[in-house]
């Protein structure tokens, strides 16, 4: 395993909670899957504020620029455990691993990205 970045990032909620009375702007950084899962949740800002801050810290930890915040869509497995996908081919040879938080305050997130080992 090699790895090729880390990024953090740190979030207040009640700053996500002013974004989110904007739609449109929601939009541009949200997927529909993601804004359905935060949105229909008790704690829907400290949602949306975590997904936010795993993007941000995503977007850092990649090895290459240029990719926007809605193209890096963060879900839940059955588990509940969360992955992040990048919708971008230059991702496809990375594995991206994130570990989230939140409090009322505040969202956290890490994101590890390391390159996939040829199995040659």
């Amino acid at each position: 395993m090699k790895i090729t970045g880390l990024g953090t990032d740190i979030v207040e909620v009640e700053r996500i909670a002013e974004f989110a009375k904007n739609s449109a702007a929601l939009e541009r950084v949200f997927s529909k899957t993601e804004l359905e899962y935060c949105l229909n949740k008790k704690n829907k800002y400290e949602h949306l504020a975590v997904r936010f801050a795993a993007k941000e810290a995503v977007y850092k930890a990649l090895p290459f620029g240029g990719v926007a915040l809605k193209d890096i869509e963060v879900s839940n497995l059955s588990d509940g455990s969360p992955q992040v996908t990048v919708n971008d081919k230059r991702a496809e040879t990375f594995k991206i691993n994130i570990s989230l938080s939140h409090t009322k305050n505040y969202a956290t997130a890490v994101a590890l990205v390391t390159e996939y080992e040829d199995n040659k």
